[in-house]
Parts: structure tokens; sequence; C-alpha cells
């Protein structure tokens, strides 16, 4: 007898635990811990991208979410930027400031269409990637209009005529405008997205009487309109992006207040979507349905806020601070080394000799210091470590140098500056310290460990005391420092180069990972140095917020990754701290879903 498997195939599988792979989308299996049938489905989120030069709201956007157009806004003015999937770049000019304009195209082909000059316009421009020429006008002048498409085959929509709404359609051919037919709901500060025979039209502003706003959707085909689905969320001066009327993305927008509601439209019906980091009215935005963007905006003045929507089986697990296992002393101006798992501390306040190991839950004690010391630096693994300079008594600097064997101390050769409050990174065979020194001056120098002795190394552009650093020998990152500063510079193992100053200035903080992948936290910050309890991330090419350790802290020291970090100690007064700190960055998870007979 043939049976059902051999009919339909293999049967479900059944497991204990969820499965972890991520190319099981779409696939079911029955978990029987939970008594369910599950699987994993794609979802979206948005993220921080890199905020706009100039906060704006009214602009026009154009591109994809790697490489984006940004124009005009504010109060009418000229302004290009471009998006490079990282931070945005100044561009060419406008020809004509506007101001509730609408784009469409690419960053290398984008066209600007219509918008409040003022007064309303129907002057068209087209982008090539570096300057805007002007292209054919529209047929009507409008503002707060709505647009999608290509430069050579481009598509506006509704809009205030100045005065009275419109619902006029025209289509571009990269030189002249032609008239279409009309939406069916005349509105203006709608959203837009698709190209010029496959468009979408949906909400917007649609009568000066209640209600203002409308969740009127609109399918256009390449000739004429038919009604589509209503949106979840009546709105209007709202963003759209999308690659068809099947597959678009209404977001943000305005009802009684500003909104960060997110739709997905799938040819039928919209759904809702992970909202906006930030709630926002007349921002702009381009790119698809799975990877969108958008930027600028208003809330209660212009934003320049840049957002990010993608789409994956993954989910982000937001990044955390923790307690750890406390030390058995309290410390500050301490060292550390090593990893989350496997930390090392030592030195610290009132010239201590301790040493402490970290398991990743509990410290216990380690080999003594040979020299007692505060203001120290140290790097390397629980098991190869350096310790170096320092003070003791204050503020006379030392230039000694000891290494960790993973039970013991040894001596090793002097440093050739003595110094203290200095940078420093690196390996046991392969470490770097900088600026820092004997005060009450510090000094350019940095000097390199080649496992035995110390050598000279190119000087750093800036002196400070209670600098932060981190990375390798030859890719290290020096931060901050006293006189409480924003500086940053990069080593590349010959010179040291201007990096991209922090958000704010800091000092007496600490850092862990590598030059391009960093986290810094604690310190003190403007004004007069506050304590603090922020931290901050290093992309490689840009500083982004993180979450708040949980206790304001500086003269810290600092362990580990920019994913897996350990704050160690710091000051708390009128002493030290024996708090630990762990640090773990956002985690990306597979969204499961279980399945119902719904």
């Amino acid at each position: 007898m043939t049976t059902y498997k051999e009919t339909f195939g293999k049967q479900i599988k059944q497991v204990s635990s969820d499965p972890t792979s991520a190319e099981l989308e779409g696939q079911i299996w029955f978990n029987t811990t939970a008594g369910a049938f599950k699987t994993v489905v794609a979802v979206g989120a948005w993220s921080s991208g890199g905020n706009l030069s100039t906060a704006r709201k009214g602009l026009g956007g154009a591109g994809i979410q790697t490489a984006a157009l940004a124009f005009g806004g504010n109060g009418g003015t000229t302004a290009t930027e471009e998006y490079g999937g990282a931070s945005w770049t100044s561009g060419g000019n406008l020809g004509t400031a506007r101001i509730s304009t609408t784009g469409a195209g690419t960053q290398t082909a984008g066209i600007a269409m219509g918008g409040n000059a003022p007064p309303v316009t129907n002057a068209t421009e087209e982008y090539n990637g570096t300057a805007w020429t002007g292209g054919g006008n529209m047929t009507t002048s409008r503002g707060y209009l709505a647009g999608c498409g290509t430069q050579t085959a481009g598509l506006v929509i509704g809009g205030d005529e100045a005065p009275g709404l419109t619902g006029k359609t025209e289509e571009y051919d990269g030189s002249s405008w032609s008239e279409q037919s009309d939406m069916s709901v005349a509105r203006s500060q709608l959203g837009a997205a698709g190209i010029q025979t496959s468009a979408l039209g949906f909400g917007g502003y649609n009568s000066p009487s209640s209600p203002k706003f409308t969740t009127a959707t609109e399918e256009y085909g390449g000739s004429s309109w038919t009604t589509g689905g209503a949106l979840g969320t009546a709105r209007y001066r709202v963003a759209g992006s999308g690659s068809s009327n099947t597959a678009a993305l209404g977001f943000g927008g305005y009802t009684n207040t500003q909104v960060a509601n997110t739709e997905g439209y799938d040819g039928s019906s919209w759904s809702s979507r992970a909202n906006l980091g930030t709630a926002r009215e007349r921002l702009a935005g381009c790119g698809t349905q799975t990877t969108a963007l958008a930027f600028g905006g208003y809330t209660t003045g212009n934003v320049a806020t840049t957002e990010e929507f993608n789409t994956s089986v993954f989910s982000p697990i937001a990044a955390t601070w923790a307690s750890g296992g406390n030390l058995p002393r309290s410390t500050a101006n301490n060292a550390a080394a090593g990893t989350q798992t496997s930390g090392l501390n030592f030195g610290g306040y009132n010239q201590s000799n301790g040493t402490e190991e970290y398991d990743g839950s509990n410290w216990s004690g380690g080999g003594n210091l040979g020299t007692a010391r505060q203001n120290l630096m140290g790097f390397g693994l629980q098991t190869a470590a350096i310790a170096c300079g320092g003070d003791n008594p204050g503020p006379s600097a030392k230039n000694e140098s000891e290494t960790y064997n993973g039970s013991a101390w040894s001596e090793g050769n002097n440093l050739n500056t003595s110094r203290g409050l200095a940078g420093a990174c690196g390996i046991v065979s392969a470490g770097i310290v900088f600026s820092g020194g004997p005060e009450p001056s510090p000094t350019v120098n940095s000097e390199e460990y080649n496992g035995t002795s110390w050598s000279e190394g190119n000087n750093v552009n800036t002196a400070k005391f209670n600098v932060m650093g981190c990375g390798t020998q030859t890719a290290a990152l020096k931060m901050g420092g006293n006189p409480t500063s924003d500086s940053v510079e990069e080593y590349n193992g010959t010179s040291w180069t201007a990096g991209t100053a922090l958000p704010v200035a800091r000092s007496f903080a600490a850092a862990a990972g590598l030059q391009t992948a960093a986290l810094l936290f604690g310190g003190g910050i403007p004004p007069s140095a506050t304590r603090t309890n922020t931290s901050i991330n290093w992309d490689g090419s840009s500083w982004t917020s993180t979450p708040s350790m949980g206790t304001a802290s500086n003269y810290l020291a600092g362990a580990g990754s920019n994913t897996a970090a350990l704050a160690i100690g710091g000051y708390n007064p009128p002493s030290g701290s024996n708090r630990t700190e762990e640090f773990t960055g956002e985690i990306q998870a597979l969204d499961y879903k279980t399945l119902t007979s719904s």
C-alpha cells in the first residue's frame, strides 16, 4: 500500500529544541518540549544610520539604502547630500531652492520634481551624481506632491496647487511630462512607491474638514488608478519606498501627532511592520520594501535622523550592561587585560600590587605585582600580560615593566620614558603605549614592545593624560584624554593620524576592542569632567550610542572586545570601587513563529 510519506514526501521533523540555522526560513518542525509546530519567518526592523549633515523637513529623496540622495527642504534650500550606506556627504546644489518637494531615480540618475519655492513650482531637475541640470517642467505646478520611478520613467501624483488639492498624475520620459488619469481621491502630503507602470499612492491630506487625513490607497498600472487596501493608520506627511504596487513600505507621518508606524503592502492589503525609532512627519524615504531608508523630517523641530530598514530571519536582541562578580578589593586608577571570560585586573588606587583573575563569573587572587602602583597601563591576555609605568607614590611616574604568565609577575625591561595615565594596547609580544607621562606635562611620545624590549615609535599628534586606547600594535586607537578632549587618533604601525572625533569629549574612561570595532565607556564628560555611565561604539566609520552602564564611573579599567567587554573598578567617592560590569553587544537571534490553527 502507498503511504502518506511516499505520496507527499517526508514527515515533519520532531525536535526537543528549536534549530538555529538561518536556512530554516519557511520550514516547519514540531518542538516536543513546547508541544507546538514552529517555523522561522523573516521580519523587518529599523536601525540607526548616519545623520544628515543638515536637519531638515519637507525634503526630497531618491536612490537605495546604500546609495541615496537627499535634497531641498527646510525653508527652501538647494542643499543636496549623498548617502553611502553609513554617512552623508555634500553633493551638488539644486538650481531651484524648494521645500515640500519629491524625488525619484537613483543617486547617479536622480530627479527632483515640484515643491514650494515659493510659490509652488513645476520645475524639474536631473542629477548625474555630481550636479543638477534643468529638465522638462511639469504641466502643473504643485507642492506637497509624491513621486516614484526613474529619471527616464518618472511619476508624480497628487499635491497642492496652492490653493486646492489635486489628484493629477503625470509621467516623465526623461525630457517632458504628460498628464495621465487622475487619482480617485485628490490629496496632498501623501506617500508613493514603485515604478511608472506599477505605482502606489497612499495616505495624505484630503480635506480641510475632519478627518483631515486618509487611509485611501490606490494602485497605478501605467494608465489608470484602482482602489487598493486601506492603510491601517490614516495619516499624511508620510514617506514610502518599494519596487512596485505589490511590494511597498509606508512609514512615519502625522495624525494628531507624529507617528512611527510602518506598514508593508503586498498588492492587496497593508500589515504592520516594526516602528521607526523616531516618530516624525515630512520625512523622505527611498529603497525597497525590504531595504529602505528614512531620513530627515520634523518632530518638535527639524531632524537629521536617518534610519535603515532591513528584513531578515534574524531580529536584534539589544546590547546590555549587566553586573558581574565583585572584585575582592576596591580599586580605581587600575589596569586590565584579557577578555570578558578570562580577565585580569592589577594595581590601582593607593599604590596597590594586587592582581585578580576573572573567569566570567568570579574574581580570584593572582600573583602580586613586583612594584605596587596606580595610574599604570596594561595589555595582553590573562595568561600573558604586561603591566608598565604608573606611579608610587604619585605623582612621580615610573618606567617599570612586568610580565604576567598566568600565575606570577616577573621583571621586564623598562620603558624608555617614565609615564602614567597613558594609553596602551596590544599583546605581550607586540604592544604599544602612548602619550600620558610624568605630571604635570603629558608627552607625545609612544613606545612599542616586541616581547623583550621597548623602542621609540612615532609621536602622537596631541599630548594628553588619561587617554583611552585599544587595538593592536599596528592598528591602535587613541581617544579623548585630559584636559577633556574629543580627539581621536589612529596608528597604522608607523604614524598617527587624526580620526573621527568623539561625539562628546571624554577623559578618565575605559576602552575595549579594536581600531575598527571599539567600545568606549564611563569616564568624565563636560562640564567639569562629570562622571558618566554612557558608552559609545565605533564601527570603523562612525560613533553610535550604546546602552549605559548601571553606575556612572571614572578612573576605571576596561578589557575584552566591543561586543563582550568588562568595566572594572572605578572611582566611587571617596575611594575606589569593587564593581564589575559586563557588556554584551547586540545579538542577532532567529525569529521563531509558533503555528496555530488561526
